[in-house]
C-alpha cells in the first residue's frame, strides 16, 4: 500500500515537471527579437585643449541565444585622436525576454580649430531563427572646435588682463577729452594769430584743381569760396546776396575798378553756371581764380601792413612807459 502510495506520488510530481517545462518552450519561441544601434557625441562643441566622448550603444532584446552580435571596428576619424577607450555589457530581464545592452565609449582630442567628424558605424548580426545576416548603420557626426579655453592656471592673468582693460578702457576717454580740448584751444589760437586771408588762400590752392574735367563743377567750388571769404570778411550774407549787393560792398573796400569788374563777371558767370547748367570754359576758370586770389592777397597786403602798425604802435607805447617809469624811480 506505501509503495502504490509513493509510486503515484512519483508520476504525479513527474506530470508536474512535464507541464511545466512544455509552457516554458511555448513561451520562448513566442519572443521576439529587436537589435538598435545608436552613437552619440558630447558635447558637439569642444574647445581645442579640451576632450569629447563618441559613445556607441547596441541593444538587443529577446532569446540571447538565437542572436549573434558582430564586432565594431574603430570609428573613422577627421581632427580628431582616440586618446581612450571604454566598454561594458550588462543583461537584464525585458518585456519579451532578456535585453543585453553594450557601450563602447572612446575619448577624442582635437586636433585644429575648425570641423570635426567621426564617420558613420556599421553594426552586422545574424539571427539563428531565420539565418540571415542583418545590418545596420550610423550617422556622420559633426563636431566644431572652437578656441582653447582658459587653463586653471591661467585664471589670475585673465583676471589681470580684464583689470587692465576696464582700466585702458576708463582712461581712453578722458585721455581723448583732454586732448581734444588742448587741440581745440591750439586751433582758436592758430585761428585768432591767422589773417582771414591767409586761411582762404591756403583753402583755394587745396580745394580748386584747375586741371580737373568738371569744369562747371569747379567754378561753383570757387565761387562758394569767394562768397563764404566775403560773408566772414564783411560780416554780411553773402552765400545769400545777390551779385549786384556784392559789387557794391567790394566798391566800398576802395578796390581797384578793374578788379571789381572781373569780380562782377566772375559772379555773372557763376550764376550763369548755376541756374542754367551751361559749363565754364578753361580760360574762364583760370581767370575767375586769377581775380578771387588777387582780391584775397590784396586784402592779406593790408591785413599785414595794418597789423604791423598796431604792433608798432604797441612798441612805442610800451617804449613811453618804461621811460616814464624809469624818471620815477629816478625822482
Amino acid at each position: 500500500m506505501v509503495k502504490r502510495l509513493l509510486s503515484f506520488l512519483f508520476l504525479f510530481l513527474f506530470l508536474i515537471q512535464i507541464g511545466a517545462e512544455g509552457v516554458y518552450y511555448q513561451d520562448t519561441t513566442s519572443v521576439e527579437m529587436s537589435v538598435s544601434l545608436s552613437a552619440q557625441v558630447k558635447p558637439n562643441r569642444v574647445p581645442l585643449n579640451r576632450t569629447l566622448t563618441y559613445t556607441i550603444q547596441i541593444i538587443w532584446e529577446g532569446n540571447l541565444d538565437d542572436i549573434e552580435i558582430g564586432d565594431i571596428e574603430e570609428p573613422i576619424l577627421s581632427n580628431f585622436d582616440i586618446i581612450g577607450t571604454s566598454s561594458a555589457n550588462r543583461v537584464m530581464e525585458g518585456v519579451d525576454g532578456k535585453k543585453a545592452i553594450k557601450e563602447i565609449a572612446y575619448t577624442l582630442q582635437p586636433k585644429t580649430l575648425g570641423m570635426g567628424y567621426v564617420e558613420s558605424v556599421a553594426l552586422s548580426y545574424k539571427s539563428n531563427q531565420d539565418d540571415k545576416t542583418h545590418y545596420l548603420q550610423t550617422e556622420r557626426v559633426a563636431v566644431e572646435v572652437i578656441s582653447p579655453v582658459p587653463e586653471g592656471n591661467d585664471m589670475k592673468s585673465i583676471w589681470f588682463f580684464i583689470f587692465a582693460c576696464l582700466l585702458l578702457v576708463g582712461g581712453i576717454p578722458i585721455f581723448l577729452f583732454i586732448r581734444r580740448k588742448h587741440l581745440e584751444n591750439h586751433e582758436k589760437e592758430e585761428t585768432t594769430d591767422r589773417i582771414i586771408e591767409e586761411i582762404y588762400l591756403e583753402e583755394l590752392k587745396g580745394s580748386v584743381n584747375l586741371k580737373e574735367k568738371d569744369k562747371g563743377e569747379t567754378f561753383s567750388i570757387l565761387t562758394r569760396l569767394f562768397r563764404r571769404y566775403l560773408s566772414e570778411k564783411f560780416d554780411i550774407s553773402a552765400l545769400e546776396a545777390t551779385t549786384d549787393e556784392l559789387i557794391k560792398i567790394l566798391a566800398e573796400e576802395n578796390l581797384d575798378e578793374s578788379l571789381i569788374r572781373k569780380c562782377e563777371m566772375l559772379l555773372n558767370k557763376a550764376d550763369v553756371v548755376k541756374f542754367s547748367g551751361q559749363g565754364a570754359s578753361q580760360a574762364e576758370l583760370n581767370e575767375a581764380y586769377t581775380t578771387v586770389e588777387t582780391i584775397l592777397e590784396s586784402h592779406l597786403s593790408k591785413s599785414r601792413e595794418q597789423s604791423r602798425r598796431m604792433e608798432e604802435e604797441s612798441a612805442r607805447k610800451r617804449k613811453r612807459w618804461w621811460c616814464f617809469s624809469k624818471k620815477s624811480d629816478a625822482t
